[in-house]
């Protein structure tokens, strides 16, 4: 009787929450898909970090493990996740593509903590709106946004939300140890998780509840921390370092720094703890003093006299105190958006909260990869990216600080601001487009094997003038330089096209005054026009062949 009385329950829970179940099939199925054939970063260059993990891990092979032999910038949690999933795919026959069993297992294993975050999103969004719809509403949109999907590609802080949210969730069910267990597992995973924490306790107002919570924080983290404290506290204890000695990176500390590159973890000797996460470049910045506004102004929101019981409180402090740390923070990596975007769509409903989304995700993508690939050396490009982020940040931690303490600023003041937010960035961005399509266009001509030929034809050429090229790509590396001083044509020598001859001869005869032939030194092109027309001009540049023909 028991079987037909749980499967019976079952579907009346499926019934019950049949449109979310149908968001989130699509959204494992998307990202599962996705995993076999997508490729972060796409044509644009690499952007992941599943080959830097892999490199690490390739000491596993030798006998060498995390935090037992060697440090590393993560604390424990994901690095021995990652020895089990490396371990586990070296199981397989290697494909061609060295590591891609491990990097489609690693996938996977995000993809389905991708699901949980949308699991625990929905049910935050059930407790704290009352109703399905709008519960289902925030997990469709956060399932189409690209940076949930494109983290499961590249880096793991979808394991750090997982346990963030879970915090979240436990503590409005007032299940204290479970909060803090997730808190704890959460801070060895990534740190931030732990910003759950102050929340947790103002709201869980009995003294045996705060008891509870930060006994299981506390012991989570011993649990978890003690095989290393006992094999090699060291290297336990400079990776818990790492974040906090490293320089600045992606921030407006870092511009104040100069710095315009992104974060490097430091150190040459993974084997030397004294070499964990070290600075890579100075900085004039009075970190201690800094420290120590942010401190004060923390626990002066901290100490604040409000109901703390509200549940839309809760969440609105756990988002106040990871915006506040990411401020804080030295550093910024473009995947560390994908702990932000929950609580924005938890707690900023409407377009509002979608503008402020779709904002944040463009910014990431101006930032990496259109800046660290594409025009790396366009330092207003990174400054700009991060001032805009910046500004959000700033914008966002204030609404959330008015939900928490009942600040009476009216929803057409919210709507306003995030309006002139929306039409700043999207002005500064046109004017950056049109900047960055200009330093674009001129690295690529400067980079060009092809800039010689080109700069001899605008110097000896008259405009107008016809120049044949003898293959698609280099047709295509010139048109964008040549097209408007140029009558720029492209004749193939294929086998399966119509004889060339008479293609070039008429291309010649809708010419007027001399016809330029750029092409490969053993192209046949030159040798037809030397038996038919007096050369002009002839210039070498390594195997091709720049020739001016008098075709009358």
């Amino acid at each position: 009787m028991a079987y037909p009385v749980a499967m019976n329950a079952m579907r009346a829970q499926l019934r019950q929450h049949r449109e979310f179940v149908l968001v989130l099939l699509l959204a494992v199925a998307l990202r599962a898909m996705a995993v076999l054939v997508f490729r972060s970063g796409g044509y644009l260059g690499e952007m992941s970090d599943f080959s830097y993990y892999r490199l690490l891990l390739s000491m596993t092979n030798q006998d060498y493990y995390p935090l037992v032999h060697f440090w590393t910038e993560y604390p424990p949690v994901f690095p021995w996740l990652m020895v089990g999933l490396y371990r586990l795919s070296l199981l397989v026959p290697p494909w061609a593509e060295p590591g891609t069993w491990f990097y489609l297992l690693l996938s996977m294993v995000l993809v389905a903590v991708d699901a949980c975050n949308l699991i625990v999103l929905y049910a935050i969004g059930r407790h704290l709106f009352g109703s399905n719809e709008r519960a289902v509403r925030i997990c469709w949109i956060y399932t189409a946004l690209l940076v949930p999907i494109l983290t499961v590609f590249g880096w793991f802080d979808g394991l750090a939300l997982l346990f963030l949210l879970l915090a979240v969730l436990f503590t409005l069910k007032q299940r204290p140890a479970a909060a803090g267990i997730a808190a704890g597992v959460g801070f060895m995973t990534k740190l931030v998780p732990i910003a759950a924490l102050p929340a947790a306790f103002l709201h869980l107002s009995r003294l045996s509840q705060r008891v509870k919570l930060l006994i299981a924080v506390a012991l989570v983290v011993l649990l978890i921390a003690a095989p290393f404290l006992a094999t090699g506290p060291e290297y336990l204890l400079q990776s818990l370092k790492s974040p906090v000695i490293r320089s600045t990176w992606e921030t407006v500390w870092a511009l104040i720094d100069g710095y315009y590159s992104y974060g490097v973890a430091g150190g040459v000797d993974r084997f030397d703890p004294q070499m964990a996460g070290g600075a890579q470049h100075p900085t004039q910045l009075p970190w201690l003093a800094i420290t120590i506004a942010f401190c004060l102004f923390y626990l002066y929101l901290f100490t604040r006299r409000v109901d703390w019981r509200d549940a839309r409180r809760v969440v609105a402090f756990t988002a106040l105190t990871q915006n506040l740390l990411a401020l804080y923070f030295k550093g910024y990596s473009p995947q560390f958006l994908i702990m932000i975007l929950p609580f924005v769509l938890l707690l900023i409903g409407g377009w509002r909260g979608i503008a402020y989304v779709l904002l944040l995700s463009a910014i990431n993508l101006v930032e990496y990869p259109v800046y660290f690939l594409i025009l790396p050396d366009q330092h207003w490009l990174l400054a700009g990216t991060i001032l805009a982020r910046t500004l959000i940040l700033v914008i966002l931690s204030a609404e959330y600080a008015a939900q928490v303490y009942g600040w009476r600023v009216s929803e057409r003041t919210w709507t306003r601001l995030a309006a002139g937010v929306t039409v700043l960035v999207a002005v500064l961005g046109l004017v950056g487009a049109v900047a960055g399509f200009r330093a674009y266009a001129q690295g690529r001509y400067e980079a060009s094997s092809h800039r010689p030929a080109m700069e001899t034809l605008k110097d000896q050429a008259e405009p107008g003038t016809t120049v044949v090229v003898g293959d698609q790509t280099t047709y295509e590396q010139l048109y964008p330089f040549l097209h408007t001083r140029f009558r720029l044509a492209e004749i193939e020598t294929f086998d399966y096209l119509p004889p060339w001859e008479p293609r070039l001869a008429e291309t010649i005869a809708r010419s007027s005054g001399p016809v330029w032939i750029y092409a490969p030194a053993e192209s046949p092109f030159h040798a037809w026009m030397a038996g038919r027309f007096q050369p002009l001009a002839t210039y070498k540049f390594g195997n091709w062949r720049l020739t001016a023909w008098d075709t009358p």
